[in-house]
Order: structure tokens, then sequence, then C-alpha cells
């Protein structure tokens, strides 16, 4: 929408330019002799091409930040040779095992890591620094990266220290950016979500493909915008599927005022997509918010506070609008499973559970009692 303003914007002045040019160049043709007339025509033409370089330098500025905007945020992935070894377990550690910058004992140390933590990535590959000072100390060393509240950190850690953990091995997800039409979106799959207000519309549609006969197949959730029943932008979260339960979902949080658009990969974590021009502005790691296949959603319609649970976590979870975890509720008791609904009400949340009970929370994640349905 942002972008049809803008176009249309330069667009109505760059005519308005052009309008004025014609008209004072009509007027001065009729009082001038013909040599003055070619000079004007002259000074007025360079001035036109230079106004028109400057606004299509604009314009080409303008589009390159757009198309930056929409775009997805990179995802780690990583090239599984004869050298790539998975993910790993910090094991025979005392107390901790430094994370280094460089394969050498006296390089920075990036993070200390407890024992049973898990490290992804891991690669082993001394001929990467045959020629340089770390080549003495590298064969001891594993290349890895770890994944720390504040983000993946990349370093080395002493091989001794570290065992396999297939069980751990991430599984590959993808996304895309691309305007569809709803045909597209839908596809040879289903309609999992719709949703309208005033001119706009969200359709989001799952389907499972396999892409290569005898590969594994991906679970595809594909999610558009549309304006006036015009595709405005798309988006395309995949997940190589890896059970029976459905990795993806979309649903809209935020507020009344400033409704967003949210897609939620088991694999990956929670990505919030704005709601006019698709663009990624936050996620959260599935580390950070993990809920599984069977998660439930709500949002305050004020406060745009996201509060969900799920399989893989179901003691709820409080996320702000700017992507931040402003809380986890502790529900110490294994009888407590498969949330079903989430309801906000003046005073306490409640959270509805298929086991047949019924949680209540303060605003703040307090528990305040757990009774039956």
């Amino acid at each position: 929408m942002l972008n049809r303003i803008l176009y249309t914007a330069i667009n109505y002045n760059l005519k308005q330019y052009f309008f004025k040019c014609r008209t004072v160049f009509f007027m001065f043709c009729l009082y001038c002799p013909t040599n003055c007339g070619k000079i004007f025509v002259y000074e007025q033409e360079r001035k036109a091409v230079k106004v028109k370089k400057s606004v299509i330098s604009l314009l080409f500025v303008l589009i390159l930040l757009f198309s930056c905007s929409g775009a997805c945020a990179d995802r780690q992935t990583v090239e599984k040779d004869r050298f790539y070894l998975g993910a790993m377990r910090i094991v025979r550690a005392n107390k901790y095992v430094s994370l280094r910058e460089a394969p050498d004992k006296t390089s920075k140390q990036l993070a200390k890591l407890e024992p049973d933590e898990i490290v992804y990535f891991c690669s082993r590959n001394e001929k990467e620094f045959a020629y340089s000072p770390y080549r003495k100390q590298v064969h001891m060393f594993t290349k890895c990266t770890y994944m720390s509240e504040e983000g993946p950190i990349e370093g080395y850690i002493l091989s001794r220290f570290l065992d396999p953990a297939p069980e751990y091995e991430p599984i590959e997800t993808k996304a895309e950016s691309k305007k569809m039409t709803r045909e597209e979106i839908i596809g040879n799959g289903e309609i999992v979500f719709e949703w309208s207000e005033f001119n706009i519309s969200v359709l989001a549609a799952y389907e499972v493909v396999t892409e290569n006969e005898g590969e594994t197949p991906w679970e595809t959730l594909r999610v558009g915008c549309f304006i006036d029943d015009e595709p405005e932008w798309g988006y395309v979260e995949q997940a190589q599927q890896s059970g029976q339960h459905r990795s993806l979902r979309a649903f809209i949080g935020g507020t009344e005022d400033e409704p967003q658009v949210y897609v939620y990969d088991a694999e990956y974590g929670l990505i919030m997509l704005d709601l006019i021009d698709g663009s990624e502005q936050w996620e959260l790691s599935k580390d950070v918010c993990s809920l599984g296949d069977c998660a439930v959603v709500t949002s305050g319609s004020n406060t745009g506070i996201l509060y969900a649970a799920g399989t893989d976590g179901p003691d709820p979870i409080a996320i702000s609008a700017e992507g931040n975890v402003l809380w986890r509720s502790v529900i110490d008791d294994p009888e407590i499973y498969g949330p079903m609904e989430i309801i906000l009400n003046p005073n306490d949340i409640e959270v509805h559970y298929e086991c047949g009970k019924s949680v209540k929370l303060e605003y703040n994640g307090e528990l305040i009692s757990i009774s039956d349905l």
C-alpha cells in the first residue's frame, strides 16, 4: 500500500513538472525569435533530463528498499560434506567447556557450556587452517554453533568434550517472499486460515510437497495478503516433514488498530510479518518459543501481547508486540496436557486443556488455581 502511495506521489509530481515546462515552452515560442527559442528548448530539455534522472534514481532506491524490507531473514545453512559431524553433546566436563573464537587454547572465550548442552552444525576440517597460526592445534578442536539466548554463537570446542547427538540434528527449514494469487496460495493444499478487515484480507494454505521422488516431503505453508482483492505480498514457509503432526501454522495477532500476521514453524520458531508489506519484523527461535504441534494462541486487542501454549511447552508464555518474552508460567503438573483454548478475562487468564483441566493465571504469569472443567 505504501509502495503505491509513494509511486503515485512521485509520478504525479513528475507529470506536473513536465506539464509546466511544456506550457512555458509553448508561450515562449509564440513571442521569442527562433534562435532564442532553440536555446530555451535546449535548456529546458537539459533540465528535464537532469530531473528525470534524479527521479529515476529515487525510484530505484525506493524499489530496492521495499524489496529488501519484504525479504526473509537469512536461515543458517551448512554444507553437509565429508567434514560435517552434525549436532553434538557436551560430555566429560567437570563444570564447563569453553567455546573459543579460534581453534587455540589461548583464543578468546565466547561462552561457557555446561555438561549435556547441545551444539549444532559441527564440523572438523583441519585443511582450512593448513597455513594459519592455528595449524598446530586445529586437530584438537571441532567447529560448532551454540544457540544462546542472545542468538547463535559460532566457535571452537575441544573435540574430546563432544559426543554425537543425532537426535538433536536440526530439521531443515526454508522461507521465501513472493507475491501469489489466491489460486497459487491454495495450490493442491487446504485453506487453514482466512482473515479480512475492510479491504485487506489474509489467506493461508497448507500442503505437503515432495520435490523429487524418494526424497523427504516438505510441509509447506503459503501465506498471502490482498488489498482490494489484489495480491500485495506473499510468504512461503517450509519444513521437512518429521512426523504425523503439522509443524506450520499462521494466525493474526497485534492490536485492533495494528493487526499483524504470525507464522509459526515448530522446527524454526515464531515469526511476525508486517500486515502491509509482509516484511519480517522479528523472530523468536524454537529454543525460546517452542509450542510444538498443538499451539493455541490469542492476543490482547489493546496491548498486542501474544499469549500462547503448546504441546512442547504446556506452560503458557506471553510475548510482547515487539517480540520480547514477558513471562513464562510454571505449571508443575504432569497430568495437565493438550491446551485447547486461552481466554482473556478482565482479571485473569484462563487456559483450558484437553485433559479436562482449567488453569487460571495472573496477568504476570503467576498461577492462581487449577480446577476441573
